[in-house]
C-alpha cells in the first residue's frame, strides 16, 4: 500500500508508450500518482521534477536535488486490503471439519511432518507452504479422518493451516487493483476490478480453506503485476528497480506453476509478451547492438534461468524432506522405492545384486501402464480353447501381469543348456545379450511365445507357459536379456538397477504389457503379450525381489557362495536427485488418476462462464449449514460478456482503421491492443485448454480465469468512458453503470454469504430463495 522512492540523477525521459487519453488525464488530475503497492511511474515523476523533462538545465536541476524518500499511500487500496483480509480470515476455524479437498491436503501435510513420501499429480509448493504453517503451529502429523465432513482431531491446528491460503487469497484483491493501475486504467476502474474480486463468493470460499487455488491465483497476479512494473520501467533499463521487478516476475510465475501445473499458463503468457516487447526493441534505432544483447540476456536469465532454478529448488527440498517409504511409493519404480527408508528398501536389503543362472526373481513392469505397478505372473489356469470372436488359442497356461505381490510372481532364471534350477557354488552371472529360460516357480513351466494371437490384442503374439515342460521345444522357450540402461556391452543384469527387455529369440518379439484387462476367465488381470515393436516403454522390466536358489550339501548347508560385495546394501539404495526428479516428473505428467473418476458435482468448461453448476464443499451433520463453491452471478455474467464485447471492439477499431477512420489515436490503439493481449489472452489461456483435458473437471479449475475476465470488464468500461460521443456523455453513463454493477455485486455477495461461510442453518424456503438457477444443487437433511 505504500511506496518508498528515492530521487537521484535521471536521464531525459521518453514519451510514454501507453499514454492516457486527454479526458482520462483530466479525470485523474495532474498530480495523480500510481502508487498502490508499488512505485509511481518514473516517467511522471521525472516530468514533474524536471519541468518538461527536456534540456540541459532540467537535468542539472534534477542532479542537484538531494537524496530523498517519498512515502505514498493509496487509501482506497489500503481499505480494500483490510476488507479482503477480514473477509478471508473471519472465523477461519469454522467449520472445524474437513471441507472438500482438505481431505487430501491435510493428509499431505501430515506426511510432510512424518517425512513419508507421497505421490500427487500437482507440484509440491502449495503443500509445502501448508506444512510450513503446520510445523510452526506444532503439528506433529497425527490425523484420523477418512471422509469429507469428518471432524478434525484436536491435534490439528486448523486455523494455522488455513491461514496461509487465506492471507494469500486476500492479497489478490490489492494485487488486482494494482494491476489495473499499472495498465493505466482510471482509479474507479481499478476499484471496480478489485471490488468484483473482493465480493466474489467463489474466490472467498476457495481462499478460506486448505486448498491450492488461492495461493495459485496470488502468485499469478503477483507475476502479472511485476511484469507490468518491469515493462513500465523500460526507460530505466538495468536499474535496481528494473532488475527487481523482472526477477520477481520470473520467481512469481514459477511459484504459481510449482503449486499447480495450470500456473504454466501465466508463465507462457508473460514469456510471450516479454518476447514481443523485446521484438519491438529491435526496431528502436537509438539502441546499440550491445544494448540489445544485454536486454536479451537479462530476459533469458530472469525469465528462463531463474525460474528453472526455483522450480528445481522446490523439488529438491520436496525430495530431501520425504525420505521414508509410505503408501504412495508403489507407483514409483523399484529403484525409487529402494532409495526410501523402510518399505522395499527393508524388503530387499541384503539380497543378491547380480542375477545369476538359478536365481529366483520377480519381474516388475517399469512404466505403470495401467496406472499401478504390476508383476509378471502365471497360474495353473489355461487360456480358453476359443475366444468369443472365434479365434483359437494355444490352450496353454496363462501369463499375466498382476497388480499385487503374490507367490505366483516368482520365476527361476535357467541356463538353456543345463537342467539345474539352482545357483552354482560360484554363481554364473547373466550379462547383457545372454540367452535364458524363465521357469515359473510354482508350476515349473517355462515362459514361451509363439505365432498365436494374443487374447485381447490379436496384433501381438500370445505369451504362455508350456503345460508339459518335458516337450522338446527349447528354441521356443529362449529369451535374450537386453539391458536398456547399460553402461557397456558386458554389463551384468542387476537387481532393481537394471532395466531390461526380454526378447523372444525365435520370433524376435519383446515381452510387454498391453494395458488391456483380461475377461473373467483371466481374473481381470492385465494382458501380457509379445510385440514385434521392441523399442517401446511397455517392454521394459526390472528385477524387484531376488534370491539365489541354493542347493544343499550333504549336511543340508548351503553351498552357493555369495560374496558381501555381491549383496544389495543394508541401507536404502542411493539414487541421485536428477534420477528421482526425472522419474517423478514423468509419473506426474503421465498420471491419469482422475480420468475415470466420476463425481456428482463435476462440470464441463462450457458450464463455467455463467456458472451452470455449483459444488457442495461441506454440510453439517446436525443442521442445514452448508458450504458451496458458487461464484457471484453478477460478477461472472458481466465479466463473461465483457470478454466478448472487448474482442468485438478490437475487430471494430481494426476495421475502422483499415478504412482510415481513426476513432482513437495510434498510441491509444496500441495500448488497447496490449491490454487485450494481456487480459483477454490471459483469460483464454486459462480457460480454452480445459476443453481438451481428458479428466474430471470442477468449477474451481476456472477460478484463475475469473480474475482475468474481471480485469477485462474494468478495462472495457475504462476504454468506453474515455470516448467522446456527440450526444451521449459516456463517462457519466459508465460512472452510473459502475455504481450499479458494484451495488448488484455486493447484494448478490451478501445473499449467498450463508453458503459461503456455512454459518446459517437454512430452511427449505431460504434454499429455494437462493436457487437462482434450476441447475444449482443445494443439500437438505431429510429430518433435522
Amino acid at each position: 500500500m505504500a511506496a518508498v522512492t528515492t530521487s537521484s540523477t535521471t536521464t531525459q525521459p521518453r514519451q510514454r508508450h501507453t499514454p492516457l487519453s486527454a479526458s482520462r488525464q483530466r479525470e485523474q488530475g495532474d498530480g495523480a500518482s500510481v502508487a498502490g503497492m508499488g512505485f509511481e511511474p518514473q516517467e511522471d515523476r521525472a516530468m514533474r521534477s524536471s519541468g518538461e523533462g527536456e534540456g540541459e538545465e532540467g537535468r542539472r536541476r534534477e542532479a542537484s536535488r538531494p537524496f530523498s524518500i517519498q512515502l505514498e499511500v493509496d487509501v482506497m487500496q489500503l481499505l480494500l486490503t483490510v476488507a479482503s483480509l477480514l473477509s478471508r480470515t473471519w472465523h477461519l476455524g469454522l467449520p472445524r471439519a474437513v471441507v472438500f479437498d482438505e481431505l487430501h491436503f491435510a493428509k499431505f501435510v501430515s506426511l510432510y511432518m512424518k517425512r513419508i513420501f507421497f505421490f500427487d499429480v500437482h507440484p509440491p509448493l502449495g503443500k509445502m507452504l501448508l506444512a510450513l504453517a503446520g510445523s510452526y503451529a506444532g503439528f506433529e502429523g497425527e490425523v484420523k479422518f477418512d471422509r469429507i465432513g469428518a471432524e478434525f482431531p484436536s491435534t490439528v491446528p486448523v486455523e494455522a493451516l488455513r491461514l496461509v491460503p487465506a492471507v494469500l487469497g486476500a492479497l489478490v484483491v490489492p494485487l488486482v487493483y494494482q494491476i489495473a493501475v499499472e495498465l493505466g486504467l482510471a482509479r474507479w476502474a481499478a476499484l471496480l476490478a478489485a471490488s468484483f474480486v473482493l465480493f466474489d463468493n467463489a474466490l472467498l470460499v476457495q481462499s478460506r480453506f486448505m486448498l491450492m487455488e488461492g495461493m495459485l491465483i496470488f502468485f499469478s497476479c503477483l507475476a502479472i503485476m511485476s511484469y507490468l512494473k518491469f515493462r513500465n520501467l523500460r526507460h530505466r533499463a538495468f536499474s535496481v528497480r528494473w532488475w527487481f521487478w523482472v526477477c520477481l516476475t520470473g520467481v512469481s510465475f514459477t511459484c504459481s506453476l510449482s503449486i499447480k501445473y495450470s500456473g504454466a499458463f501465466t508463465a507462457l503468457l508473460i514469456v510471450c509478451l516479454a518476447a514481443k516487447d523485446f521484438w519491438a526493441l529491435l526496431d528502436d534505432l537509438r539502441l546499440t547492438d550491445m544494448c540489445l544483447v544485454k536486454q536479451l540476456l537479462a530476459r533469458v536469465l530472469m525469465l528462463v534461468c531463474v525460474p528453472v532454478g526455483v522450480y528445481l529448488a522446490v523439488f529438491y527440498l520436496h525430495l530431501t524432506l520425504l525420505t521414508k517409504a509410505g503408501p504412495h511409493d508403489n507407483v514409483m519404480t523399484s529403484a525409487f522405492q529402494a532409495s526410501l527408508e523402510g518399505g522395499l528398501a527393508a524388503l530387499t536389503k541384503g539380497q543378491p545384486l547380480n542375477v545369476a543362472y538359478g536365481s529366483q526373481i520377480t519381474l516388475r513392469h517399469t512404466a505403470n501402464v495401467a496406472g499401478s505397478p504390476c508383476w509378471l505372473h502365471s497360474h495353473s489356469h489355461v487360456y480358453p480353447m476359443r475366444y468369443p470372436d472365434g479365434r483359437g488359442s494355444s490352450h496353454q497356461q496363462q501369463v499375466t501381469c498382476y497388480v499385487f505381490k503374490d507367490v505366483n510372481n516368482w520365476w527361476i532364471v535357467k541356463h538353456p543348456d543345463r537342467e539345474t534350477l539352482v545357483v552354482d557354488e560360484s554363481p554364473v552371472y547373466v550379462h547383457h545379450g545372454d540367452v535364458v529360460q524363465l521357469v515359473h516357480g510354482i508350476t515349473s513351466r517355462a515362459l514361451n511365445s509363439h505365432d498365436v494371437a494374443a487374447p485381447t490384442t490379436p496384433q501381438n503374439q500370445e505369451v504362455s507357459c508350456y503345460i508339459d515342460y518335458n516337450v522338446s521345444m527349447a528354441t521356443q522357450n529362449l529369451w535374450r536379456v537386453e539391458i536398456v540402461n547399460r553402461q557397456s556391452e558386458k554389463d551384468a543384469w542387476q537387481t532393481i538397477q537394471s532395466q531390461v527387455r526380454l526378447v523372444h529369440v525365435k520370433t524376435s518379439t519383446a515381452l510387454r504389457i498391453t494395458g488391456k484387462q483380461l475377461p473373467e476367465w483371466g481374473f481381470h488381470q492385465l494382458e501380457v503379450a509379445a510385440d514385434r515393436l521392441i523399442n517401446q516403454r511397455d517392454t521394459v522390466w526390472n528385477v524387484e525381489e531376488h534370491r539365489y536358489t541354493k542347493k544343499k550339501g550333504k549336511e543340508g548347508e548351503s553351498t552357493a557362495e555369495v560374496r558381501d560385495e555381491d549383496l544389495l546394501p543394508l541401507e536404502p539404495t542411493r539414487l541421485s536427485f536428477w534420477s528421482k526428479l526425472w522419474e517423478l516428473q514423468v509419473r506426474m505428467l503421465m498420471s491419469r488418476q482422475d480420468t475415470e473418476l466420476e463425481h456428482k458435482f463435476s462440470s464441463t468448461p462450457t458450464e463455467w462462464p455463467f456458472m451452470v453448476r455449483n459444488i457442495a464443499y461441506w454440510m453439517s451433520p446436525a443442521s442445514n449449514c452448508q458450504i458451496h463453491l458458487l461464484g457471484n452471478l453478477v460478477v461472472w455474467a458481466a465479466s463473461s460478456l465483457s470478454v466478448l464485447v472487448y474482442l468485438a471492439l478490437v475487430v471494430f477499431h481494426y476495421l475502422r482503421r483499415c478504412r482510415a477512420c481513426y476513432d482513437i489515436t495510434e498510441e491509444e490503439w496500441q495500448h488497447f491492443v496490449f491490454v487485450g493481449e494481456l487480459l483477454v489472452g490471459g483469460y483464454l489461456l486459462h480457460y480454452v485448454p480445459y476443453f481438451s483435458v481428458d479428466r474430471t473437471l470442477f468449477l474451481h479449475h476456472y477460478l484463475p480465469a475469473v480474475v482475468f475476465k474481471v480485469l477485462v470488464l474494468a478495462a472495457l468500461l475504462d476504454h468506453v468512458a474515455a470516448q467522446n460521443w456527440r450526444y451521449i456523455p459516456m463517462s457519466t453513463v459508465v460512472s452510473y453503470g459502475t455504481v450499479v454493477l458494484i451495488s448488484a455485486a455486493v447484494y448478490t455477495f451478501l445473499e449467498f454469504l450463508p453458503v459461503s461461510l456455512g454459518n446459517v442453518d437454512l430452511n427449505v424456503e431460504e434454499m429455494k430463495k437462493l436457487t437462482w438457477r434450476e441447475s444449482w444443487d443445494f443439500l437438505l437433511h431429510s429430518k433435522v
